[in-house]
């Protein structure tokens, strides 16, 4: 990675014998962030997650466009947020570092908004420098897990940062889908939206068999293929995650087709395999 702001550079990650590697990681496992961060044309990432990613790939020749359709709609609706007075955001899961991250989303509309990252692999974590370099006393990283949303909302970094007396929007894309039912993501999701006040959104993405259904199942194969869980939802069920929060117009959609900047082509439309929403609590 570069260097940013006078820091020293970080180590490449490499998978080879002649690469570093960070201790705690299983490098012969692929890990659904550094797939992600190899379909976004990324560097952070070993062999096995470039297989994985190649055989996702012969599945949906279309994967890397619905990862950037997924980097858009997060731009979307964060500044939408920040737009109409959202300061704070969470975002879960937030992966390797992606250009533009989620606080210079939010700061290109209000340079005061406040945006903490929780993620549990040590890579992202490794990386978090990185992430922050530009950020100041607005950012923070959590080293945490939606599936312990009691330890998360207790986490001393994110309280220092986050007021959750004041409205909080909750980011979790492009995450959901690898929980399968038996982890409980309804429960932990609900933990947090419940810790949230009124005024608060919950910003989610969650792929889905509505849409391209033999795309998409060819898709979670692939991903299941690889040994990374992957648990199509449909539109009854992904609500069923939003609870009682209002979804804003356009409500649950095509992420592609939630307040586009401009006409979404057809082909497009097309192989659309995962739902965007974003919600708000009253």
């Amino acid at each position: 990675m570069a260097d940013h702001d006078g820091l020293d550079p970080l180590p490449p990650l490499l998978d080879d014998a002649a690469g570093w590697q960070p201790l705690t990681v299983d490098t012969e496992a692929p890990h659904v962030a550094r797939v992600y961060d190899f379909l976004l044309g990324g560097k952070d990432h070993f062999r096995a997650d470039r297989q994985a990613a190649e055989l996702i790939q012969r599945a949906n020749p279309h994967i890397r466009d619905t990862c950037r359709q997924q980097r858009d709609f997060l731009r979307r609706a964060v500044r939408h947020l920040a737009a109409a007075g959202l300061r704070q955001f969470v975002d879960i899961g937030t992966g390797l570092p992606s250009t533009p991250t989620t606080h210079q989303m939010a700061r290109a509309v209000d340079p005061a908004a406040r945006v903490a990252y929780v993620d549990n692999d040590p890579i992202v974590l490794s990386h978090a420098r990185v992430l922050l370099a530009d950020g100041g006393d607005g950012t923070a990283f959590v080293e945490g897990d939606l599936r312990t949303p009691g330890a998360l909302l207790q986490d001393p970094v994110l309280t220092a940062l986050i007021d959750l007396g004041q409205p909080v929007a909750i980011l979790v894309t492009g995450l959901l889908h690898f929980l399968p039912d038996h982890e409980s993501p309804a429960h932990h999701l609900r933990t947090l939206m419940d810790a949230c006040p009124s005024g608060s959104h919950l910003v989610l993405t969650h792929g889905t068999a509505d849409l391209a259904a033999d795309l998409a199942r060819a898709t979670a194969a692939a991903y299941r293929q690889s040994s990374i869980a992957c648990r199509l939802r449909d539109a009854r069920e992904v609500l069923e995650l939003v609870g009682d929060w209002e979804p804003i117009a356009p409500g649950l959609v095509p992420m592609a087709e939630w307040r586009p900047e401009g006409a979404v082509a057809r082909a497009v439309r097309e192989r659309q395999i995962a739902y965007g929403v974003v919600a708000r609590k009253g």
